[in-house]
This record gives structure tokens, C-alpha cells and sequence, in this order.
């Protein structure tokens, strides 16, 4: 059974079956790389995407979507893109390392890099973070954290920010599709992936720049192909274009179109609630057993449905590895890519066993799986 929904949401709504099948088996060409039928109607799938992205996070203008491999390559191009030796920014001590690795590179090239401190339960100290902000050029902070679940507080962090000056970068790649995020929270640029809660399909992600967002102080963080002004030797300056170089994702974003559409059937309060049963049975199942420790925000916060957990005495490695041999439970283990987030919780450097339950995760799932638990802890 699959329990590694933070990673990958799996298995997709029919609907984004069928349309990245559709897109492959009818449509076959290149967005806007062409005058045939089929390239027009790959065109229409990207505009109908980019429509629906921009509605989902509250933006008044699909033009400010930018669509991206991942995430990764969506913050890597605000990051890489804005900042300069003698900048300064200001991210927190839950990032994943979609995050820390780039601000690594970016410190060792005279960029001052400062990680405001978070709780153990993985939320931001904001007398911190209004101390730090001091200066920033930019602000990066991940809104749900792939090890806790840890939900941040985007208003009061859009606040601190605006009155100093700084733009805010909302890493949304695991609350997009679980919980509220939009520019009405005061975000300047929201980073999304398609492949976790929006329930598309890995390869697609990107950016969406709020309305009132001057986007001219981001270079491009690659040039090439646009199918607009071909002539020219430079990359166009307007958007999307001026970020979307090369063939676009045809495929893929027919399925996250389709994705949204999905969720946007459901509403995210009737989503929200369904995941908290799940992930509210389990958690609660494995704090029940001896020596676990399940970490998470309290129960009266925001929480994305990431059930991390460790048993005294227990490698994870050898937690996960039972859980798949057994009972064939698809998890992970270890730091999820974040190790910070681990240092700040208190789980480095063991890590945690992570089950994260999905949309169409079932309550004879969750019974199994704390079975397998308890069965592993005697």
C-alpha cells in the first residue's frame, strides 16, 4: 500500500489518467511549435493550465504563471535569479534543501544568508524572523514542512516582511492541494509542484508572481525556444516567456490541469477533512504504542497529513524496511531531504519513519499499517 503521498501522490484521479493519455495519443505536438491542429490544441491545454494555476492561488492574471520542471527549478530561478554578492536573505530553519543547497552555493558567492530559528514542533519564531528580516532582499519560507507537516503562518510572515521591505518567496510544494494558500495571504511569488497535493504528475511545477510583483528583478535562469520572437537573438523580456525557455510539458500539464479541476470538484475544506481523518487515525495510532514519538504541530493547527514518527531503540532504516517486506507499505525513512528540519526538531541525525497518507488513502489502510507498526515494536 502506498504511504509516501508527500513525496508523490499516488494514485491519480482517472481524470488525470486519461488526459495525459489523450495528450499523448491525440494531440502528440509541441505547445505553440507549429500551425497544425494539434500543435494549436497543445497550445489550448497550456493556456487552460495556466488559467487554472492562476485561479487556484488567487491571481488576477495567468500570465504571471511560469511554468517550471519542479519546484526546485522554480525557487532555484527566483534564488539564482535575484540575489547577488552583498544581498541578503532570510529563510527559516525548516527548509527542505530544494532551499538550503542553493543558498549554500549562493553564501560562498558573498550572498549573507541568515536562518531565522523555528520551535520544535517546526513552527517560525516571528519576534525572531522580525529581527532578522533587517535589510533582507528577499525572504524564503517553506508553508508546510515534508517532515512535520508543520503548517507556517504566511499572513503574519507577509507582514513582517512587507513593512521592511522585502519580497517573500512561499515555498508551497507540499500545501498546494491540502491546505489554503493564496496571494490574499500577502505572498510576493508562491512556488508550486504539480506532482504532490495538485495530484498531477511529476515534471511540473513553477511560479506565480502576485499581481502587483515586478518580476524585471529576476534574470532568467535559462534562455532558448519560446516560439515567440524567433528573430531575436535575446529572450523575450515579457512574460510567461521570458522564463519559459524550451518544449513545455504538454503531457504533464494537461494532468495537472486536470488535477486542479479535481480538486477544485471537491473544495479543499471537503479535501482538508477527509486527510485529517486518515492521518488523524494514524497519528494517533502510533502515539498509542510504547516508545513512539509522533511529530507534529498540536492538534488545534494546521497540519498537512505528514505522520513522522521514531521508536525507541529502532534504526528507521530497519522500521521501513520491515513495513515493506511484511506488508508491502510504500514509506520512507531518513531525512526527507531536510535535514535542517531535522536538526530543528530534534531527530538528526536518525531521522524519522514518514508515512504520509493521501487523498484516497482508506481506513483498512491505516488499521493495517498500525498493525505492521505495533507488530514491529514487540
Amino acid at each position: 500500500m502506498y504511504l509516501d503521498n508527500a513525496s508523490t501522490s499516488w494514485p491519480k484521479p482517472d481524470s488525470v489518467v486519461e488526459a495525459v493519455s489523450s495528450y499523448i495519443t491525440d494531440i502528440g505536438a509541441s505547445p505553440a511549435r507549429g500551425n497544425c491542429t494539434s500543435a494549436l490544441e497543445a497550445l489550448g491545454v497550456v493556456l487552460d493550465c495556466r488559467e487554472a494555476v492562476a485561479s487556484f492561488f488567487g491571481s488576477g492574471n495567468p500570465l504571471n504563471v511560469i511554468f517550471t520542471h519542479n519546484v526546485t527549478w522554480a525557487i532555484n530561478t527566483v534564488l539564482h535569479g535575484m540575489l547577488y554578492s552583498g544581498d541578503k536573505v532570510v529563510s527559516s530553519s525548516m527548509e527542505h534543501n530544494a532551499v538550503t543547497r542553493p543558498l549554500t552555493d549562493l553564501s560562498e558567492k558573498g550572498v549573507e544568508v541568515v536562518y531565522s530559528p523555528c520551535d520544535s514542533q517546526g513552527h517560525l519564531d516571528l519576534d525572531a524572523f522580525r529581527k532578522n528580516i533587517a535589510g533582507a532582499k528577499l525572504a524564503v519560507i517553506n508553508h508546510g514542512s515534508n517532515v512535520t507537516g508543520t503548517v507556517q503562518d504566511v499572513k503574519a510572515i507577509s507582514e513582517i516582511c512587507r513593512s521592511s521591505g522585502t519580497v517573500f518567496l512561499l515555498d508551497a510544494a507540499q500545501s498546494a492541494g491540502i491546505v489554503p494558500v493564496n496571494f490574499s495571504q500577502g505572498a510576493d511569488i508562491i512556488a508550486f509542484t504539480g506532482h504532490k497535493g495538485l495530484l498531477g504528475v511529476p515534471g511540473t511545477g513553477g511560479l506565480v508572481f502576485a499581481d502587483e510583483f515586478d518580476p524585471t528583478c529576476i534574470r532568467a535562469f535559462a534562455q532558448g525556444g519560446t516560439g515567440s520572437l524567433s528573430e531575436e537573438s535575446r529572450q523575450p523580456d515579457f512574460l510567461p516567456d521570458r522564463f519559459e525557455a524550451g518544449t513545455m510539458n504538454g503531457p504533464g500539464l494537461a494532468g495537472l490541469f486536470a488535477g486542479i479541476e479535481y480538486l477544485n470538484s471537491l473544495g479543499l475544506e471537503e479535501i482538508y477533512r477527509r486527510k485529517m481523518k486518515i492521518a488523524g487515525m494514524l497519528a494517533r495510532g502510533i502515539e498509542e504504542i510504547e516508545g513512539a514519538v509522533v511529530y507534529r504541530p498540536s492538534p488545534d493547527k494546521l497540519w498537512t497529513a505528514v505522520v513522522s514518527f521514531t521508536l525507541a531503540g529502532s534504526c528507521t532504516a530497519s522500521i521501513t524496511d520491515y513495513l515493506s517486506r511484511k506488508y508491502n507499505i510504500c514509506c520512507r525513512h531518513g531525512f526527507h531531504c531536510a535535514a535542517a528540519a531535522h536538526r530543528t526538531i530534534g531527530t538528526f541525525p536518525g531521522g524519522t519513519v514518514r508515512l504520509s497518507p493521501g487523498l484516497f488513502t482508506t481506513v483498512q489502510e491505516i488499521e493495517i499499517t498500525l498493525k505492521a507498526v505495533r507488530e514491529y515494536s514487540e
